[in-house]
């Protein structure tokens, strides 16, 4: 049927009707009156048009990049369905396809600034920096108080190593950001303070925290940013109090099944803790969650402030997401009273926490045949001046996970420039091992341990030394998803027997009911261990359009954890 004034009046009222409830966000409604429309007229352009603009932010893709290249068949320079199409592209994790379509959507809809901020985060993440600020300035040009843009802006900027203007960037985000809007200020926050330390503006970046704690509306992540950054700026006491005020005033948190829990598991954390990351490990479909925050030992309150401990005794299960000894300060002790005081099972005891230190690692896996365990050993600024750099060396603040702040000292030059920067006054120095496989690359392997029984989560492989997943990019790659799939699927068989039976016993000898390591292998089939221990994160956040292998071999993982904690439950 063809569109226009040749419509039938029911089509032409069902549209009208359709387009009142989209213009009241009335959005349910108005997808109901499109799809009505278009079982009578099929071919309505501008129904497909809008139906199309809802189904994009929806969670079917398939369908919605259905409904947008119909559309596009009718009318193939719609901007809005070109832009559509293209945020799909990029959601899906297909950068090149996304940038291409962004381009031509520009070409219609020359005035749209969102179209340029999701051009420019397409081009960063393909490594076309320079023209991903052209994109990103064009739209702060368009909306100068874009505050998402400006966030973008900024992280492209850091990996320019434009630290300065990083910095200033972060800032504008701030200013053009309601107070309310918390995930957008944490994102800032956490990005200001990268390039805080890169630029040397931590006391700025210190007054501008205190300026956000004032600002108020303060949610679990930005109390966290906020805190980091008083941390760096050397404000410890604020930082301290902003997150005890904050463990206070949270209270008891709730989370995951409401009614109908396998079982219900305490949360244990502790303010200024080194935390494991659990957001992808308890299953909220199936588990109940209550998370509690432990005090500093310091305060007169501590543990647990004015919670009743009777509204603890009801969980069947304690998880200890304390993991890192060089955030401890008491707090393990601390978490290891109240686990007694419950008397429920606990997964991964505080008492087991202290042995997982980097620098124990070459006593707890010594002797362990085809591993490779690097000396690590502690620091200060003041001794590291004064040690004489014979071979390459690892440094990083201790405690510091992410790999930010892990520097390669090759000689005395680097030394003295990394001195000069003022580091943190706590340090771990590592023997660095070159790890480059035959081909020049180095690649860096995540296997994650669930009741000490080791199941493979990831492979990085990247063009330098310093290897991170989001680093190595390899959603750009597809020999090297190719790659990590067939680790994926046969890890056993990548490493060979003696490498497996290796991490098998670092699994054994680290004794943790939830960790894991990094490492690297050797070309004679050894291998480097990078670290081991309870704050290894596991996520699924890569597009199953790209990453379909993930989705397959990483749930299992999650699968294990639940049975672990349904065992632990039972027997307690």
């Amino acid at each position: 049927m063809a569109n226009g004034a040749s419509l039938p009046v029911d089509v032409a009222t069902l549209f009208r009707a359709a387009l009142t409830c989209h213009s009241e966000n009335r959005r349910p409604e108005a997808e109901a009156l499109y799809r009505q429309l278009l079982d009578h007229a099929p071919d309505h352009a501008q129904s497909l048009g809008m139906l199309a603009m809802i189904l994009t932010d929806g969670a079917d893709e398939v369908e919605a990049e259905a409904v947008l290249l119909r559309h596009l068949a009718l009318r193939p320079h719609d901007g809005g369905s070109l832009y559509g199409l293209g945020r799909l592209k990029a959601r899906q994790g297909d950068d090149e396809a996304a940038a291409s379509l962004f381009q031509r959507a520009a070409q219609w809809l020359p005035r749209l600034a969102p179209i340029f901020n999701d051009l420019g985060v397409s081009l960063h993440r393909l490594g076309r920096g320079d023209e991903a600020m052209v994109a990103l300035d064009r739209a702060i040009d368009l909306e100068p108080a874009y505050a998402v843009a400006h966030g973008n802006r900024g992280v492209a900027l850091f990996d320019l190593g434009r630290f300065d203007e990083a910095f200033d960037a972060q800032l504008a985000v701030l200013v053009n950001t309601a107070p309310a809007s918390t995930e957008l200020r944490a994102s800032a926050l956490e990005n200001l303070g990268r390039a805080a330390r890169k630029a040397g503006r931590l006391a700025e970046a210190g007054a501008l925290a205190s300026a956000q704690v004032e600002v108020g509306d303060l949610d679990a992540n930005l109390v966290e940013q906020l805190g980091l950054i008083l941390e760096d700026a050397d404000h410890q006491a604020e930082a301290s109090a902003l997150r005890n005020d904050f463990a206070r005033r949270a209270g008891v948190q709730r989370s995951g099944r409401a009614t109908g829990a396998e079982a219900t598991v305490l949360l244990l954390g502790a303010v200024g803790g080194g935390h494991v990351p659990i957001r992808y490990l308890v299953d909220p479909a199936r588990f109940a969650a209550l998370s509690v925050s432990i005090l500093s030992p310091d305060q007169a309150d501590a543990p647990l402030g004015s919670i009743d401990i009777e509204a603890l005794g009801k969980v069947d299960v304690v998880f200890n997401t304390l993991g890192d000894v060089d955030h401890d300060g008491g707090r393990l002790a601390a978490a290891n009273a109240l686990c007694a005081r419950l008397g429920k099972p606990v997964l991964n005891s505080p008492t087991m926490i202290p042995r997982t230190g980097r620098d124990r690692a070459p006593e707890l896996f010594a002797g362990i045949a085809g591993l490779v365990t690097p000396k690590v050993t502690r620091s200060s600024p003041a001794e590291l001046r004064d040690l004489a750099i014979e071979a390459p060396l690892l440094v990083r603040p201790a405690g510091d996970h992410g790999g930010e702040n892990l520097v390669l000292l090759r000689d005395d030059a680097d030394k003295r420039a990394y001195v000069s920067g003022g580091p943190n006054d706590r340090l771990l120095l590592t023997a660095f091992h070159d790890f480059r496989s035959a081909d020049g690359l180095w690649r860096k392997y995540r296997l994650i341990f669930v009741d000490r029984r080791v199941y493979p989560y990831h492979l990085a492989i990247a063009g330098g030394w310093l290897v991170h997943y989001w680093r190595a990019e390899m959603g750009r790659s597809d020999w090297k998803r190719a790659e990590e799939e067939r680790f994926l699927a046969d890890w056993r068989g990548v490493f060979g027997a003696p490498a497996v039976a290796a991490i098998e016993e670092v699994a054994r000898r680290l004794d943790l009911d939830y960790g894991g390591m990094d490492c690297a292998l050797t070309d004679d089939g050894r291998v480097i261990l990078f670290e081991a221990n309870a704050c290894i994160l596991v996520h699924l956040d890569e597009p199953a359009a790209r990453f379909a292998y993930k989705h397959q071999y990483v749930p299992p993982i999650r699968e294990a954890f639940s049975r672990m904690l349904l065992d632990r439950a039972g027997a307690g």
